[in-house]
């Protein structure tokens, strides 16, 4: 008799995220466990029930891991450059992450498993804290205009979920920034708002001028 096949935790979660997205909370652990080619008790053994496997394989209770770029900076390069290499982490984290949330809810997934060890601050308000904190030490380094930075912070993750938002209640797909650049569009009108008064582009005439080209979309 052969030996069990020796499945990585990355590869378990990775096949239960495309099982659950692609048949609902309600998917058997023996048809993620085919997908892999092990048991069902294999999977449960590894992560004890379906319903830890589920809060594994979409990081329930766990900080996003794009939060890291945020934590310490804005450092001293370019503002606008940094801002892309965050906008590129937060959208391909919604890109995975929204067509979950319907597994989630169906799951029943509670606020206390969301909140996880830490109860007084749950991810989600953690996120959106975090990236209010590093547009206010970009304020105070003189690299941004003066408002709210709880408001930037707002526009900023509104932005690039909503697409995908969108698209997952539509059922269309979201074409790939090589497809169709539409997060350095996103990101230079936004940077159009937050710039300093000194800044090209940065001034009431800049932000009343019509913008050329197609708009985003979605599929």
């Amino acid at each position: 008799m052969g030996r069990p096949r020796q499945v990585l935790d990355e590869d378990i979660l990775v096949a239960a995220r495309a099982c659950f997205i692609e048949h609902g909370a309600s998917v058997s652990t023996e048809t993620i466990a085919a997908r892999l080619g092990v048991s069902g008790p294999a999977l449960l053994k590894r992560f004890g029930s379906k319903r830890e496997l589920l809060k594994a394989a979409f990081g329930v209770a766990k900080v996003p891991p794009w939060l890291r770029l945020l934590e310490k900076g804005p450092d001293e390069r370019e503002l606008t450059e940094q801002i892309r290499e965050v906008a590129a982490a937060i959208d391909a984290f919604f890109r995975e992450m929204v067509p979950a949330f319907s597994v989630l809810r169906e799951a029943g997934i509670t606020p206390e498993e969301w909140r996880g060890e830490n109860k007084d601050v749950p991810p989600p308000a953690r996120t959106y804290e975090t990236v209010t904190g590093w547009f206010r030490r970009a304020q105070e380094q003189g690299r941004l205009r003066e408002g709210d930075p709880s408001v930037m912070a707002g526009m900023f993750l509104a932005s690039l979920q909503y697409r995908y938002f969108l698209a997952h209640i539509t059922n269309q797909p979201v074409p790939t920034e090589e497809e169709v650049p539409w997060m350095q569009r996103m990101v230079d009108m936004f940077w159009r708002g937050v710039a300093p008064e000194s800044e090209p582009g940065s001034s009431s005439s800049d932000k009343a001028r019509p913008q050329r080209g197609k708009g985003p979309r979605v599929g």
